[in-house]
């Protein structure tokens, strides 16, 4: 006889059962980690909510009880990816290490997680800046945060420093740098590329070679 799944079945007397809310919150994951494969191969105009739910193995009306639509839906796994990647370089760099360090700790932790998961950096670099006016200022409000924590290095900073516009500048072209090999899915080779972005990133503040080992 077939077996109803555990949340459904009457709570054994003292435990309580998976609220609906619980239950929703996992089926939203699952939908969002689905999603993504859908969107960074198909792009984000292209992509149906038809395809989503087929990825995802669920109703169109367990979509839509969960999502406003496919923008909702976007817009949640782009959270959901750049949450991730801030709790990784939260874990990885050392807030007591001197900036520069810091600086090279978290690039070499963001580019190696692209490098091991291209569809989710395809969604935040390629696909959010395309994706509408909502999607774009997530974009740009992620670009912004990077560059608050770059323009740090300033108090470090050697007289003649960086132009007023350059952290913003910097990570932009850094993030272009990316949008091009990703776009096309080549593939990140991190050990190229992290020399030239660290240095990029830090010799305005402390010099050129710094960041060399």
């Amino acid at each position: 006889m077939a077996r109803l799944p555990d949340h459904l079945l009457p709570a054994a007397v003292g435990k309580e059962r998976i609220s609906k809310q619980a239950v929703e919150q996992h089926q939203r994951r699952r939908v969002l980690l689905a999603s993504t494969e859908v969107f960074a191969r198909r792009g984000y105009q292209s992509t149906t909510v038809d395809q989503i739910v087929a990825a995802a193995q669920i109703g169109v009306g367990t979509f839509y009880g969960i999502f406003e639509g496919k923008e909702d839906c976007f817009l949640r796994l782009y959270d959901l990816i750049v949450a991730d990647a801030e709790e990784r370089v939260a874990t990885a760099v050392d807030a007591e290490a001197p900036w520069r360090d810091r600086v090279v700790e978290a690039l070499t932790t963001l580019l190696e997680l692209a490098a091991a998961q291209p569809d989710s950096a395809r969604i935040v670099i390629v696909e959010a800046p395309r994706a509408g006016r909502a999607a774009e200022a997530r974009y740009a409000e992620t670009v912004s945060r990077l560059a608050e924590g770059l323009r740090e290095g300033r108090s470090d900073a050697a007289a003649g420093g960086p132009t007023a516009s350059f952290e913003h500048a910097a990570v932009a072209g850094l993030a272009w740098t990316l949008h091009q090999r990703l776009a096309v899915g080549r593939p990140l080779a991190v050990r190229t590329l992290l020399p030239e972005m660290a240095d990029f990133l830090v010799a305005p503040y402390a010099g050129a070679g710094t960041t060399k080992r």
